[in-house]
């Protein structure tokens, strides 16, 4: 299979300092080794400090370097301070993945306010404070960014998914209205949803990858690394006319998705 990232040119994204979440496993991992290869200085957060410092070692056989804070999103004043040292040390912060997230699957009527509560915390709430901070902070006053959200599709409603689904077009809203807001800065804004793609998070669900596939368009789950070349085609200069919009990167599966619930 051909490499997605072929299309983008070496150092592309050389003198940029990028902030990707969630960059210790999966999509986020992906996408934080690619943007280091395209020449970007990368930052990436979690909760894991052994994952992120794994992307780390990645990078440094790649040839790239990333460095890592651990830091938990969804606690302001730890997001906070991560930003301090990240602008101590690279002065601005040019782009931004909003990658983490995490979600389970339950009937809507059986989530606790606690669960939902839970689910928003991390995949609206934490998104929504870095971002606003960064733009504050680095890109209003520089007049310069680029932020990517990873939604999901299909947007019609997944069963299992209620909880989630609010979130993440919640934060496609978001995207659109700070993009009206933030474009005569110089900041844009993308969120791009991707169908189900193949991470140990999704191995975690128990499903069986083959039937899954089998129900796909193109037959086969989405790899980490196709959804890693689209955010970074983003925040690339192919990408400096897109701007508060969601682009769909499922395969198909928001024209045939969600399956039946079986209720």
């Amino acid at each position: 299979m051909a490499d997605p990232t072929d299309v983008l040119a070496a150092g592309c994204l050389a003198d940029r300092t990028a902030l990707v979440t969630g960059g210790g496993s999966g999509i986020g991992r992906a996408t934080a080794l690619l943007l280091a290869r395209l020449g970007a200085r990368v930052v990436v957060m979690g909760r894991r400090p052994d994952r992120l410092e794994e992307t780390c070692a990645l990078a440094a056989d790649q040839g790239g370097v990333i460095t890592a804070i651990p830091v938990d999103l969804r606690e302001f004043d730890q997001v906070d301070a991560a930003l301090d040292t990240v602008l101590h040390s690279h002065e601005r912060i040019d782009l931004l993945v909003n990658n983490a997230g995490g979600q389970f699957m339950a009937a809507a009527e059986t989530v606790s306010a606690n669960g939902f509560r839970a689910v928003t915390r991390l995949n609206l709430d934490a998104p929504w404070y870095l971002t606003t901070r960064v733009a504050a902070r680095s890109m209003i006053p520089n007049g310069y960014g680029k932020v990517a959200f990873v939604t999901m599709t299909p947007q019609r409603g997944i069963p299992g998914m209620a909880h989630s689904s609010a979130a993440r077009a919640a934060v496609e809203s978001l995207t659109q209205t700070l993009a009206v807001e933030w474009g005569g800065y110089g900041v844009r804004l993308v969120a791009i949803a991707p169908g189900i793609v193949h991470t140990e998070a999704w191995e975690a669900y128990g499903l069986d990858p083959d039937a899954v596939a089998s129900l796909m368009l193109l037959d086969r789950l989405q790899r980490p690394e196709e959804v890693a070349a689209i955010i970074a085609f983003v925040l690339s200069p192919a990408g400096d006319y897109i701007t508060g919009t969601t682009i769909n990167a499922d395969g198909g599966w928001n024209l045939v998705g969600p399956f039946p619930s079986g209720n």
